[in-house]
């Protein structure tokens, strides 16, 4: 038995967006998204968290104490600029890809969802620092979900309905 999704709140306690993608693999995911081909590149959960902060200090500071990281390689795939401001990780899991970000600074803050879920249906949860959340649900390109979770009767989405409704919501 699994806690679900529970451990993403635990790994990211500063916040985070979850992206699932039907029947996508998670390269197209991350190309949706707007990653660069070249820049693929597989990091731990905290080689890219390491990366986002360095890149936001006033000033950047070398990467050696991560051994496992070949730091040259990310560089040339422009990960150490400070205008990169998000490292996100994807996979995948039965016919689901999913994208995780450790901040909603890129993803929750970009209209992606139409491009994302071209041909699919996509479902995404963001959280941040602050405790705003958000759930969206997107199928072809739509947009038929959009909420806070503690506020689910405001769905500003095309079809509010489509995600049904807990009783008194």
């Amino acid at each position: 038995m699994t806690d679900g999704l529970r451990w993403v709140c635990e790994a990211y306690p500063f916040g985070h967006t979850l992206v699932f993608c039907e029947g996508l693999d998670p390269e197209q995911v991350l190309l949706r998204l707007g990653a660069r081909r070249e820049s693929l590149f597989p990091l731990t959960r905290f080689e890219a968290q390491e990366i986002e902060v360095r890149n936001a200090a006033d000033e950047p500071y070398d990467l050696d104490h991560l051994d496992d990281l070949d730091v040259e390689a990310v560089e040339e795939r422009g990960f150490l600029r400070p205008e990169v401001d998000a490292v996100l990780r994807a996979g995948a899991i039965e016919g689901w890809a999913f994208a995780v970000q450790a901040s909603t600074s890129y993803v929750s803050a970009r209209d992606y969802l139409p491009a994302l879920s071209r041909g699919t249906r996509v479902v995404t949860a963001c959280r941040d620092v602050n405790a705003t959340q958000r759930v969206e649900y997107a199928v072809g390109g739509r947009v038929l979900s959009s909420f806070d979770p503690g506020l689910p009767a405001y769905d500003d989405g095309a079809e509010p309905e489509v995600l049904g409704r807990p009783p008194g919501a």
